[in-house]
C-alpha cells in the first residue's frame, strides 16, 4: 500500500484556570468541597459536576495527614467514613485529588489503558492553610491531542492511529506521571467524525515525539509530531492534509478529457490530462472522483462521450465512480451505439455513488443514432452499483424502442439510496422512475413527482417491468404523486413475471402497485399522504433498516430517513441536514 506525506498546521488551545477562592473556617475537623471540573481542554467549554455518590483518593501532607484515603461526595461535601482532624493549626497542607478511583488504588498502565487509549483522569492539587475549608478544583491530568482532517483524508475515511511514549503509572501522592522506558502506545479510531476532528488523550511531557497515521481507501499517509512539548490540561489542534495534488475531475472540459481517455485505448492523453490525474489505483481497484459540481450550460460539448461502450459495446466501465456529494448539471445526452446516459454501460465490478444529476436532459428522436439497449441519466445500462445518486429536474424523452429510467434504462444489479424527483420520463418502451428495466436489487429508494410514461408499454413508477426469467427484489422504497398516464401501468412496478417485494409504500389513490397483477400483492402498503397508516412512513423504513437490513444485506450501508414535512412522506436524513446548513 502506498504511503504519503501530511501537511500539519498547530493552534493550540489553553484551559483557563479556575478562579473561585476558597473560605477559612476556623475548627480542629477538615472539610472538603468543590465538584465542577471542565468537561473539556479549554477555556471555553462547559462546566460538569461530579454525581452525588461519586468518589475521590485523597492524599495529603502538612498540617493534615491523609494517605490515600476514598472521599465520597454526599451533600455537597467530599466526605470518608471518618473525619480528618488537623494536627497543626500554623503549618500549611499540600494536597492531591483523583478522579477516578481504581479498585486497588493503584494508576498503573493496566488501568489507565484498560479500554485502549489512556484514560481521562481529573485531579485537583493545591497548598491551604490550616484550618480552611479545602475547595478542590478538579482538571485534567494529561494533554488533549486533536487531529483534524481535511476533506481529502475524510474521503473514504478507515482509521486513525496516533503513536506516542506510554505513561507506566502516576503516583496519586505527588501526580507525578511516570512514562514508561522506550515503550509506546498506539490509540486507534475507526468511527468517522463528521467534523473531521479526531482526539487522542496523551502524557504532558517535553519533547515528545508522536507518529500519526491515517488509513483510506485511498492508501496510508503518516506524519510525525517531533520534539514537542505538552502542558496538562491543554488541547493542542493539529490541522492535517495531504501533500499531493488530490487527483480529481474538477471541470467539463476535465469530464470531457475522461470520458475520451477511458473509452479509447489508443488515447493516452488529452489535452495535457492521463486518466491518473482523474483518479487513483488501491489494491486493483481504481477510484475516479468527482471534485466540483459541474454546470455544461454553455460548454462545447462535441467532443464529449458517454463513459463506457461509447468506442465499443464491450468496452465497458468497470471502475469506481465517486461523485463525494457533488452535482452534474445541464448536461444534454446523446444517445451512440445503443445507450444514452452519463455512463453507457456499466460492469458487475462498477461502483457509482454520491452522484447528482440536475437539470439534464435527454431528447432522442426515432432517427437519431441507437439508444435502444438503454436510457438513463446516469447509466444507460447497468450492470454493476448505483448507490447514494439523485436525479432531480430532469427530462428524458425517447421515440425509440428502449428501456428508459429515471437513474438507468437497465439495471441488473443493484440501485441503492437512490431518489429520482420533478423529473418527466417518456418512450415506447418499458419506463419507470429509477429504471425502465430491472432485476437484481433495488433498495432503500424512492421516487416522487415524477411524470412516467411509455406510448405503446408498461410504465412503473420505480420500474416500467422486470426482465423475463430473472428476478427483480425491491424493498424499503416508496413512490409519492407519481403521474402515470399510460394505460399500462403499476405504481411501483410497470409488468413482473417474477418480483420480491417487501415494504413498499404507495399512495392509495395510485393504479394497482403492479400493473399485470390484478389481486392483492404481499410486501406493498398503500397510504394516505395525510394519515399514513398506523406509523409514519419514515418511521417504518427506518424500522426494516433496523431489524431486516442487518440479516439480508449486511454489506450495504443503508441512508436513514426523517419527516418530509408537507411535500413528502420521506426525505433522506442527509438531504434534512444539507437543507439546514
Amino acid at each position: 500500500m502506498k504511503y504519503h506525506s501530511l501537511i500539519i498546521g498547530l493552534s493550540v488551545l489553553a484551559l483557563q484556570s479556575c478562579t473561585d477562592n476558597f473560605y477559612t473556617k476556623p475548627g480542629m475537623k477538615a472539610t472538603f468541597t468543590g465538584n465542577t471540573c471542565q468537561t473539556a481542554f479549554t477555556g471555553n467549554s462547559s462546566i460538569s459536576t461530579f454525581s452525588p455518590g461519586s468518589q475521590i483518593l485523597l492524599n495529603a501532607s502538612g498540617s493534615l495527614q491523609i494517605d490515600n484515603q476514598v472521599l465520597t461526595y454526599i451533600d455537597n461535601q467530599w466526605k470518608a467514613r471518618d473525619e480528618f482532624d488537623w494536627t497543626d493549626g500554623t503549618a500549611t497542607t499540600k494536597v492531591t485529588a483523583f478522579y477516578p478511583v481504581y479498585p486497588d488504588l493503584a494508576y498503573t498502565k493496566e488501568k489507565l489503558y484498560s479500554k485502549g487509549g489512556l484514560e481521562d483522569v481529573l485531579y485537583a492539587k493545591d497548598e491551604f492553610p490550616a484550618g480552611a475549608s479545602i475547595h478542590l478544583q478538579f482538571k485534567h491530568l494529561f494533554s488533549l491531542l486533536t487531529l483534524h482532517l481535511d476533506k481529502d483524508l475524510q474521503t473514504d475515511f478507515q482509521k486513525i492511529e496516533v503513536t506516542c511514549p506510554a505513561v507506566s503509572s502516576v503516583i496519586p501522592k505527588s501526580a507525578e506521571i511516570i512514562l514508561a522506558d522506550n515503550e509506546t502506545h498506539t490509540t486507534t479510531i475507526t468511527q468517522i467524525s463528521p467534523a473531521g476532528n479526531y482526539s487522542f488523550i496523551i502524557p504532558p511531557a517535553e519533547n515528545i515525539t508522536a507518529t500519526i497515521d491515517i488509513q483510506t481507501n485511498g492508501g496510508i499517509y503518516t506524519t510525525q509530531l517531533t520534539a514537542k512539548s505538552f502542558t496538562d490540561n491543554q488541547e493542542y489542534t493539529y490541522h492535517l492534509k495531504t501533500s499531493e495534488k488530490t487527483p480529481g475531475i474538477a471541470t467539463a472540459e476535465d469530464w470531457i478529457a475522461f470520458s475520451r481517455l477511458i473509452n479509447h485505448n489508443n488515447i493516452t492523453e488529452y489535452n495535457g490530462k492521463t486518466l491518473a490525474d482523474f483518479g487513483k489505483t488501491v489494491n486493483g481497484i481504481t477510484t475516479y472522483y468527482l471534485l466540483n459540481d459541474i454546470d455544461f450550460e454553455g460548454v462545447d460539448c462535441s467532443k464529449l462521450e458517454y463513459v463506457g461502450g461509447w468506442a465499443n459495446k464491450d468496452r465497458i466501465f468497470k471502475d469506481v465512480f465517486d461523485g463525494r456529494g457533488h452535482k452534474i448539471s445541464n448536461l444534454i445526452l446523446k444517445p451512440f451505439n445503443g445507450y444514452a446516459g452519463l455512463f453507457g454501460k456499466t460492469g458487475s465490478s462498477s461502483i457509482i455513488k454520491n452522484l447528482h444529476m440536475e437539470l439534464c436532459s435527454a431528447n432522442i428522436k426515432a432517427n437519431d443514432n441507437s439508444a435502444n439497449l438503454g436510457i438513463g441519466t446516469i447509466a444507460g445500462f447497468n450492470l454493476g452499483t448505483i448507490i447514494n445518486c439523485s436525479v432531480k429536474n430532469c427530462l428524458i424523452i425517447s421515440e425509440q424502442e428502449a428501456d428508459t429510467g429515471g437513474l438507468a434504462g437497465c439495471s441488473k444489479q443493484a440501485i441503492i439510496n437512490c431518489k429520482v424527483e420533478n423529473t418527466n420520463i417518456s418512450s415506447k418502451y418499458y419506463t419507470g422512475g429509477l429504471a425502465g428495466n430491472a432485476c437484481g436489487v433495488i433498495l432503500n429508494s424512492f421516487a416522487a413527482n415524477d411524470t412516467v410514461k411509455s406510448t405503446s408499454n408498461y410504465s412503473g413508477g420505480l420500474i416500467g417491468r422486470s426482465f423475463p426469467s430473472m428476478t427483480v427484489i425491491m424493498a424499503n422504497c416508496y413512490v409519492h404523486a407519481i403521474t402515470l398516464p399510460s394505460i399500462q401501468r403499476g405504481a411501483l412496478i410497470g409488468n413482473s413475471n417474477q418480483y420480491h417485494i417487501n415494504n413498499l409504500f404507495y399512495p392509495i389513490s395510485s393504479p394497482n402497485p403492479i400493473g399485470n397483477i390484478k389481486t392483492t400483492v404481499t410486501g406493498a402498503s398503500p397510504y394516505h399522504f395525510t394519515n399514513e397508516t398506523k406509523d409514519a412512513i419514515y418511521q417504518l423504513l427506518n424500522q426494516w433498516i433496523d431489524e431486516t437490513a442487518p440479516t439480508l444485506y449486511p454489506d450495504y450501508t443503508f441512508t436513514r430517513w426523517t419527516d418530509g414535512g408537507e411535500s413528502l412522506p420521506a426525505i433522506f436524513i442527509t438531504d434534512s441536514q444539507s437543507e439546514s446548513k
